[in-house]
């Protein structure tokens, strides 16, 4: 397709594309601020300029106005047609600019200068200068740098393992940009691919000439011949790992491995099928591939391989040739799951099965420092806090097997294990209802309740005075049309004729997966309250990142002795790895059990919310447990998460105006349950 008649075009196509219905040329006219007539002479030159296109059809009807009738085919060619015509015209946002000028740098082989730069994206050089320095702090986190010489240039200095890794985290970046959906020409070589739409899009606007259906005719055969299988994100990661592998190596530019870790990986099989798969790859690209890049294929190969055919009826054959480790670390975490969500998964002969098939690809990913990128993650945190954090707190147990630290992505695996464990339990959130208009309305109530929400299920009827009867294990919640007060267990009061906001209250609570919420008084003990201090608690602070809020708590457990002077630099190190931030404005940074002295937390709310690597942050617990004391870090485990789903709670204490109210809060059994 050609270029538009003129730039008015470009917007004239826009505003009928974003139009679902007709566009009076009145209406054209008054948005881009010209007269009718222009506008009409434009539709003319449009009509023209579309005459001989089967896909898009100007439309014009007097009194009516002006549509686009237009196929899929059509619609995605005139988007991609108007991105290129008004490319980078429009001011650009500093976040647009930095990842525009990152994207730049990656793509180029040579340096690019300021003044470039600064046309391309129609700005003034200090502009570039200062969008420099956040393009510096975002290529830090990989160890990589800026270089920047005079009649030189900048470019990207650093590993050639930092920068790919780089070069893989913006490509996750640009995923669900819809610009770059609008790009691609080729739709019918996306269709048959199995990198996915966005994926795919993203890799040819890296890497342009990249032939990623040959990358992936390989990798399929490599499959059938080996047989072995690649789970879908494995897949994925190894073809975007081989495609700039192959576009590196083409501008001589190879990735380096320690010759102990090399010598370790030559003696799995996985080697011999990355061996395989680089000889082809060698033949079709025309490009030697060195022994350590083979051996990188090879991670990746470990850390995605998935067994093939595996049926239900197959878990115990599969248990009995799995690492005797691994099972007894899948059966530890099952255990701590149970204790802090107070579940019974010994009838699920599927969950621990799964979380053994998950963990040995987990494992070599975590100990190669490979990311494999969870796209449900921001899911999970938000609409799953507690089953995330369960799956959180398993983290000390790998890392204790393992001794390699956990990334949230990988937490959020575990999470979609325990997730799919609750489903199976598919046990109701358990009411009792309690009215005081007799108990004929109460009957209605209960028949409205069990009618409109599937996942409650009333045991009883009663009267307040007869509440106290009801033995408190054999139920989760109370829903009652009268106040009432109930410490051991959440009570909800809604209307004796039962409106729609009473129903969406409830369903509220019980949204989140089901027996997240089965306790009993004996849960929260006093014990709990041992870790929990009014001098550790820091109200309505102000910092400027989480570095800050974190060497802030740390100084105060560090002065009061309660751990030693490498516990913050630990924290910190570990914020490097893996975000803590858990959903619902919530994070729980946490040092190495052996950095500390006497178990605590201490805990700052913040003036402002803070970025949390991407999330928004204004609650933040700073976690001194040991592992040993597992009593107690049960108990406080599954006081926390039960919090972490009780937004009133949570804003209970974003609220606090002092600490003694924060510090209470956390103390009183029934500002929690």
């Amino acid at each position: 397709m050609k270029g538009f008649p003129n730039e008015r075009c470009v917007e004239i196509i826009d505003i009928l594309l974003n139009s679902k219905k007709p566009v009076t040329v009145s209406k054209i006219a008054n948005k881009l601020n010209v007269s009718n007539r222009t506008i009409r002479n434009d539709l003319g030159k449009l009509e023209d300029y579309f005459e001989d296109d089967e896909n898009i059809k100007l439309q014009k009807k007097p009194r009516v106005g002006v549509w686009l009738e237009v196929n899929k085919e059509g619609e995605r060619r005139l988007k991609a047609r108007a991105i290129k015509e008004k490319n980078y015209v429009k001011p650009f946002s500093s976040e647009k600019r930095k990842i525009y000028i990152i994207k730049r740098l990656l793509k180029t082989y040579n340096s690019i200068t300021m003044k470039d730069l600064a046309n391309e994206l129609y700005v003034s050089r200090i502009t570039i200068y200062k969008d420099l320095e956040n393009v510096e702090k975002w290529l830090n986190k990989f160890n990589l740098g800026l270089k920047r010489k005079q009649n030189y240039g900048i470019e990207i200095i650093g590993k050639e393992k930092d920068w790919r890794r780089a070069a893989v985290e913006l490509l996750a970046y640009l995923k669900n940009d819809e610009e770059l959906k609008n790009m691609l020409t080729n739709t019918e070589e996306v269709l048959e691919t199995r990198l996915g739409y966005e994926n795919f899009i993203q890799l040819k606007e890296l890497f342009p000439n990249i032939k990623l259906k040959k990358i992936e005719k390989i990798l399929e055969e490599a499959e059938t011949k080996m047989e072995f299988l690649l789970a879908d994100e494995g897949f994925i990661n190894l073809l975007v790992h081989i495609s700039i592998s192959v576009e590196r190596l083409k501008q001589n530019k190879d990735i380096q491995m320690s010759k102990q870790q090399l010598e370790s990986i030559k003696s799995q099989r996985e080697f011999e099928i990355a061996k395989e798969i680089s000889q082809k790859l060698e033949k079709e690209f025309n490009i030697q591939i060195p022994e350590s890049e083979i051996g990188y294929i090879a991670l990746h190969i470990l850390g995605s391989k998935v067994q093939k055919n595996i049926k239900p009826d197959e878990a115990q054959d599969i248990l009995k040739n799995a690492d005797k480790k691994l099972i007894e670390l899948g059966r530890e975490i099952i255990s701590l799951i149970e204790n802090i969500l107070s579940v019974d998964f010994s009838k699920d002969k599927k969950l621990l099965t799964g979380l053994v098939l998950h963990l040995r690809p987990a494992i070599n990913r975590l100990k190669y420092g490979l990311s494999l990128k969870n796209n449900l993650l921001e899911d999970i945190k938000t609409n799953y806090p507690s089953v995330f954090g369960a799956a959180w707190a398993t983290s000390a147990l790998i890392e204790k097997y393992y001794g390699v630290k956990v990334t949230e992505e990988e937490i959020g695996y575990i999470a979609i294990h325990v997730g799919a464990a609750l489903e199976r339990l598919n046990n109701n959130t358990r009411a009792v209802i309690v009215c005081g208009s007799g108990i004929g309305t109460a009957q209605l109530v209960a028949i409205r309740l069990e009618k409109e929400i599937k996942d409650l299920e009333i045991i009883d009827v009663v009267s307040a005075h007869d509440l106290e009867k009801i033995n408190p294990t054999d139920f989760d919640i109370i829903v009652s049309t009268i106040p009432i007060k109930y410490k051991s267990k959440p009570t909800i009061q809604i209307n004796p004729l039962v409106n729609e906001s009473d129903i969406e209250k409830i369903k509220k609570y019980i949204r989140n997966v089901q027996n997240t919420k089965r306790f009993s008084k004996d849960v929260i003990e006093n014990k709990t309250s041992e870790l929990f201090s009014e001098d550790l608690i820091l109200q309505g602070i102000e910092v400027k990142n989480k570095e800050e809020v974190i060497e802030k708590l740390g100084n105060i457990l560090l002065n009061k002795g309660y751990v030693n002077k490498d516990f913050i630099k630990n924290v910190l190190e570990r914020e490097k790895v893996t975000s803590t931030a858990v959903g619902k404005g919530v994070a729980i940074p946490h040092g190495n059990p052996e950095t500390i002295k006497r178990p605590s937390i201490a805990i700052a709310t913040l003036k402002e919310p803070i970025d949390w690597s991407g999330n928004r942050v204004d609650i933040v617990f700073l976690l001194a447990l040991k592992s040993e004391k597992d009593d107690i870090l049960k108990k406080f485990f599954r006081r926390f998460y039960n919090m972490l789903d009780n937004e009133k709670v949570l804003e209970k204490i974003k609220n606090s105006i002092a600490t003694k109210q924060i510090y209470n809060i956390l103390t009183q059994n029934n500002n929690i349950l």
